[in-house]
């Protein structure tokens, strides 16, 4: 493995955060941004009773291009169609609730958990199925938006071999300044988009070589976005 490899799999690897699978939760949030492999593993678990509600959620965002690509969509396709269209055409899941509005990681979840209670939901336990290089924010994001419930973190499986590879290093990169509780991430001391998130010791090294190496890998996100 090169020294970068090494690197950007530090960096990836603390990013996916998972939690032990419960035996059951009472929703299941399946947000746009992660792949065709996470919506197999969160039809796996519907199919196995271990979810009471499965919510799609997205509109379009910054991965939108590449979701249309890999399944097929056509332009204008938003995320939770094409999610729920895959998900009843290749497992026979149909009539989830689809969140169509939200274009980022924080809206997301204000509106995946305001559609919830416009339905008559009041979860106690809430899983979170993300891209693993975004599954640290989104957990980060809802525990800031959504006190009060056990959030659940269940990543899709690594998809570095599915993402074109400059669009996978990018949004490897792109975490670690938006996770960094500082005046320019959006912690707490910062933009106030998420609750607070320790960036370890290891990472912030990782991250300081690639960019050392490569200083274009290190442009922060683009205006504050939460995308």
């Amino acid at each position: 493995m090169t020294r970068d490899a090494t690197h950007l799999d530090t960096i990836a690897s603390w990013l996916a955060l998972e939690d032990p699978e419960p035996a059951h939760v009472d929703l299941m949030l399946l947000f746009g941004g992660s792949l065709p492999s996470g919506w197999d593993a969160a039809a796996a678990a519907v199919r196995a009773g271990r979810v009471g509600t499965l919510m799609v959620v997205g509109g379009e965002g910054h991965t939108t291009d590449v979701l249309r690509q890999l399944v097929g969509a056509g332009p204008g396709t938003l995320e939770a169609d094409l999610i729920a269209s895959y998900l009843e055409r290749r497992h026979g899941i149909a009539g989830v609730l689809r969140e169509r509005a939200s274009t980022n990681c924080g809206t997301n979840v204000t509106l995946a958990r305001d559609l919830a209670a416009d339905h008559g939901l009041r979860p106690s336990t809430v899983a979170l199925v993300q891209d693993p290089t975004m599954q640290r924010r989104m957990d980060a994001v809802a525990r800031q938006e959504w006190p009060g419930v056990r959030l659940v973190n269940r990543p899709g499986p690594d998809g570095r071999d599915t993402w074109p590879r400059t669009r996978w290093t990018a949004l490897v990169m792109g975490e670690v300044p938006r996770l960094r509780d500082d005046a320019h991430g959006y912690g707490p001391r910062g933009l106030g988009f998420q609750a607070h998130v320790d960036v370890p010791d290891e990472v912030e090294a990782a991250y300081d070589a690639l960019v050392a190496a490569h200083p274009d890998w290190g442009r922060p996100p683009v205006g504050g976005s939460v995308a």
